[in-house]
């Protein structure tokens, strides 16, 4: 696995929301699996492949950075809404498609309309978006953070 890429130095970049066939295919196993249909979702696990995104000490408590993962060129939001509790989401609002920008406090914001989302969950905080934002597994191994993405 490569070394830790750089955060993006701020929210601004735009990108259009789309959902990949790996990402469908990925919520197909995980709903697989919570059905007990575990060969189904073994599969599914096979397919997805864990990349580095950074070290633990790369983000404050109550915030969050935007690493950008040339591999497979994707954008990937970390956020850490308290100690030692990390979560990654896709930083596309699904409103319009706009790039999330900042967090004011335990809420990620979109500069287009204002929508807001919850640091922990995703979950819709403010519309008009009406969708969460795609969550992705996140693991912390030894002060390094890991994101899963089907291939």
């Amino acid at each position: 696995m490569s070394e830790c890429p750089s955060p993006k130095s701020t929210f601004v970049a735009e990108s259009k929301l789309s959902i990949s066939r790996r990402n469908l295919f990925s919520s197909i196993a995980i709903a697989a699996g919570a059905l007990g249909l575990s060969g189904i979702a073994s599969s599914a696990q096979a397919s997805s492949k864990k990349y580095k995104v950074c070290a633990t000490k790369d983000l404050k408590v109550g915030g969050g950075s935007i690493f950008f993962i040339s591999s497979i060129n994707k954008m990937i939001l970390i956020t850490q809404p308290k100690k030692d509790v990390f979560r990654a989401f896709n930083p596309t609002c699904t409103h319009l498609g706009t790039q999330v920008n900042s967090i004011q406090g335990k809420n990620i914001s979109c500069p287009s309309h204002g929508a807001m989302f919850d640091t922990t969950t995703g979950a819709v905080q403010r519309g008009p978006a009406t969708m969460p934002l795609q969550k992705y597994t996140l693991t912390k191994e030894a002060n390094n953070l890991f994101v899963t993405i089907a291939k």
